[in-house]
């Protein structure tokens, strides 16, 4: 089986470079739903090319439809993405819940693919987007490679990126850029605040949160026996160039070939390139853009443009043609792949020197430069020694090339039944208003709190160091590091009588529901439309906090699909890391970890076992009676001390430097 080099394309030279290098597909973004906005992107007319020119060559192509979406653009997508459908993609790279609930209504033979964007970094998580529909997971860019291992041995394919940009964040769970600049990464606007100047306590790294790029070509083959079934290059925002490197780096790394990494670093990189996640040597993982970066880059540009100047020869053609008198000229042509095609040309004549003969007939048919074709058999049936002119002929092989990309591409083209309606939305009438979830970190919290009469929610380890209550939550971890040991802890704590389990991840819901808990959906769903609420009630939620990138009205539509609520004090979580960047560069501070911007301003690091989480300088303490009609409000304590806590919660106190986030202007734009 030849594995999938997947290639990106932001614009029609891209995607030309992509094929004409040997990638057998390519996934672009249309000009909306994306998440690479500032990519040049396809209207729907370039779609339909882009589909034709991937098909010619045997090629997929997938459309990124991997942005979150609000209640108000649903029915416009629905729209969209049955015109996409009739352009000819091959299959949908999707992130929200609710744009795979409507593919897989008004599409259902449509291919889905997991994003990145979904956070999914193991088992449970894959087999829970298996159940959700999708056919295939993008993994995690964050995993090592026996985590990966695990996941290509599930009943589902595993698309793995191998080359390009790595953010310093796990993809799906920033935002940094919406709250700071009003920009989403979850829409395509990411801003890359993290690329700006930022430093550690102690360090002398003037951009302490940008990662060098990735690129596994060096471990392809190992992720070739592992299964992967797509290896992936990042770059819709780049250029032809390098593209066409990257594509053919990776295509000579899958041949058993040596590439040359020193011109694929020169085409583009942040200081060169890491591993780290995946071999777990996350050294020296850090790095920006220099200035000696951007000058090898120039001085490499047109000898990558020479490796597109010509199409990728994938096919090779045998050529038969008949002569027979006062007949058309016949020529039928076919490739290996079984496609066969004939055309007619003039009425041959007899011959008044020499008759068309086989050598002659093999220098005609071998003319295919600038054609996807290869000459493989020529045979001639010319009983009657009759001939055709230099030019007769060429026109019979440009002809018999023209017919068979026009084969080739309606052969490859997927023909779908859409449907005409999705189903009818279902309101729910229970409602709850204004119940509180108390959100700790430390057991001193914890203590302090526990005789409080509202929802406690706590982190598994706290949770082993106390009594269960149906008033106490489990409170899921943002990721899993060992699924194995987790899902123990989990058993363990539902046989001594916890009952609730509340949910940032799919992984969360899968194991959460075969053991049987209660489900409760947290922030770290991203769930942003009703569409998205209905398929997580299928999964067995009964009720959710809303994403803080919601404005307040767009948090009250959700009310009306599922008891509903919001993230009303704390510090709003902006990044999840898998690398602490202050460990990674100055040695461990245990305490008082915090990153510095270039205005000054102080941006606390919370370290748990696994993770590490970035939060914002200001204290999120919105006007609560905004949100009374909210099912409940969530409060979330991470270094508060115990009487801080409780004079928050008996509001004796305001904080300082508070925000009202982004409820009251929205970060999904």
């Amino acid at each position: 089986m030849i594995p999938e080099i997947l290639a990106p394309a932001g614009s029609m030279e891209s995607l030309s470079a992509a094929l004409r290098c040997g990638a057998n597909a390519v996934y672009v973004g249309a000009k909306s739903y994306s998440a690479r906005n500032h990519a040049v992107n396809f209207d729907l007319h370039e779609l339909e090319q882009a589909a034709q020119l991937c098909h010619l060559y045997h090629a997929k192509l997938h459309l990124a439809v991997n942005t979150l979406v609000t209640d108000r653009e649903l029915e416009d997508f629905c729209i969209f993405i049955q015109q996409a459908a009739q352009c000819g993609i091959d299959a949908c790279i999707v992130q929200d819940l609710g744009i795979l609930q409507i593919i897989r209504s008004i599409i259902p033979e449509m291919p889905l693919h997991a994003s990145t964007q979904m956070s999914i970094h193991s088992s449970a998580g894959a087999l829970q987007a298996k159940a959700a529909g999708c056919c295939r997971i993008v993994a995690a860019r964050e995993m090592h490679q026996k985590a990966l291992a695990e996941l290509c041995r599930l009943p589902i394919e595993i698309e793995v990126f191998v080359h390009g940009a790595l953010c310093m964040s796990v993809s799906g769970q920033c935002s940094f850029s919406s709250i700071v600049g009003g920009r989403s990464a979850n829409r395509g606007q990411c801003a890359q605040a993290c690329r700006l100047p930022w430093r550690t306590p102690d360090g002398s790294n003037p951009a302490a949160l940008s990662l060098k790029d990735l690129s596994l070509v060096s471990h392809v083959k190992a992720l070739q026996k592992m299964g992967v079934a797509s290896f992936k290059i990042e770059g819709r925002m780049k250029r032809p160039e390098y593209v066409a490197a990257a594509v053919t780096a990776l295509r000579m790394a899958l041949e058993g070939q040596q590439p040359d990494m020193h011109q694929l670093q020169a085409i583009f990189s942040r200081s060169g390139f890491t591993d780290g996640y995946f071999t777990g040597q996350k050294k020296n993982m850090f790095g920006f853009r220099t200035k000696e970066d951007v000058i090898a880059s120039q001085k490499i540009l047109k000898t990558m443009q020479n490796l597109y100047q010509h199409p990728y020869k994938i096919a090779k053609l045998d050529f038969a043609l008949q002569l027979h008198p006062d007949q058309p000229a016949l020529l039928i042509a076919s490739d290996q792949e079984g496609n066969h095609i004939q055309v007619q040309g003039d009425i041959p004549e007899p011959a008044q020197k020499m008759p068309l003969q086989m050598p002659i007939l093999q220098k005609y048919m071998e003319k295919l430069g600038d054609s996807i074709y290869l000459c493989n058999h020529v045979s001639l049936d010319n009983p009657e020694n009759l001939t055709l002119s230099a030019a007769q002929c060429n026109a019979l092989r440009r002809n018999a090339v023209t017919a068979m990309d026009a084969f080739r591409i309606h052969a490859n083209t997927p023909a779908y039944q859409i449907q005409d309606q999705l189903p009818e939305f279902a309101k729910q009438n229970q409602h709850f208003y204004g119940i509180r979830r108390i959100h700790v970190r430390t057991k001193a919290q914890m203590q302090k709190a526990l005789d409080l009469t509202e929802i406690l929610c706590l982190p598994v380890a706290l949770a082993k160091q106390c009594d269960p209550s149906l008033s106490i939550y489990l409170e899921s971890p943002r990721m899993i590091a060992n699924e194995i040991a987790y899902a123990q802890d989990l058993k363990a704590l539902y046989q001594k009588g916890f009952r609730h389990l509340l949910c940032h991840n799919l992984a969360d819901i899968y194991l959460g529901k075969a053991i049987g808990f209660q489900l409760h959906g947290g922030f770290g769903l991203n769930c942003t439309n009703f569409r998205a609420v209905e398929v997580l009630k299928s999964f067995g939620l009964q009720d959710l906090t809303g994403s803080y990138e919601l404005s307040i009205r767009q948090l009250l539509a959700l009310e009306h699909a599922i008891p509903c609520g919001a993230y009303l004090y704390g510090r709003l979580p902006m990044m999840l890391f898998r690398l602490c960047p202050i460990k990674a560069q100055d040695g461990c501070h245990h305490h008082d970890c915090f990153l510095t911007d270039r205005t000054g301003r102080k941006f606390p690091l919370l370290c748990t076992q696994d993770y590490i989480e970035l939060y914002n300088s200001e204290i999120l303490f919105p006007d609560r009676n905004a949100f009374q009609d909210l099912s409940f409000h969530d409060f979330y304590f991470t270094d508060e001390s115990p009487e801080y806590m409780m004079q928050i919660l008996t509001d004796a106190i305001i904080p300082d430097h508070k925000t009202n986030g982004l409820y009251f202007k929205g970060g999904l734009k």
